[in-house]
This record gives C-alpha cells, structure tokens and sequence, in this order.
C-alpha cells in the first residue's frame, strides 16, 4: 500500500467515524447544554452545519487542496487549545463503552492524516495539480 492510498483510506475512515458520532449522538455532539436542551432544532442545525464544514475540509484533503490542508491545521491547533480552557461537559447518557477506545484511535489518525500530510510522497501531490 503506498502512502497516497494510506493516506485517502484515513480521511475515509475519519470522516465515516464524524458521520457515525453525528448521529447516534456520540462525543462531541452529546454535549448537554441549556441551549441545546431548549432549542433542539437550532443544536440539530448548527452540529449540521459543522459536519458540512468538516466534510468538506475532508474532502479537499482527499483531493489534495492546500486550502484544505491549512484549514484542517488551524482548527485542529484551535481546538487543542479550546480544549485546555474548555470546562467540563456533561451528556445525558453515556455512549457505549467502545466509543471512547475508537475516539483515541481517530485521535491518532488525525495525528497521521496531519504527518502525511506534511511528508513526502503526499506532500508533493498537495503541490501539484492532479489527483
């Protein structure tokens, strides 16, 4: 397997496992909040609009987009940093025991999409036009 298709096979994974935690409500969009729990439809539509956006920035990063790539950085370095001020988080139920194992391990491929995306031979394909 070379590192290009390494690399695709990663952001498919990262972007099933956004899909899967999006709807059956898992880590971070079972989040309980007074606004969440009075305005269900307003949450249903934002955390909508976020997985768009995270999508999307998966999808560039498939096609090797540098916009793409600087995007997923950024937001990545603001959440480690949101996540050192951020205060605890509660949820009504707690999701099924596997979840938090599988959110380690897409921790760490994000970790790998990020160092593949920033060596060679992936980097170079983010320089050139085709993919």
């Amino acid at each position: 397997m070379n590192a290009t298709l390494a690399y695709r096979v990663l952001i498919a994974l990262r972007a099933c496992w956004l899909l899967v935690e999006w709807l059956f409500n898992w880590g971070a969009f079972s989040t309980v909040t007074t606004f969440t729990l009075t305005r269900p439809f307003a949450t249903l539509i934002a955390e909508g609009i976020a997985v768009a956006a995270w999508l999307t920035i998966l999808a560039g990063m498939w096609f090797f987009q540098r916009w793409a790539r600087l995007i997923f950085v950024i937001v990545l370095a603001l959440g480690l940093v949101s996540s050192l001020v951020r205060g605890q988080r509660y949820s009504l139920s707690a999701p099924p025991s596997f979840v938090p194992v599988i959110g380690v391990i897409m921790l760490l491929l994000t970790g790998t999409v990020v160092a593949l995306s920033f060596l060679p031979p992936v980097r170079n394909r983010f320089t050139t036009k085709d993919a």
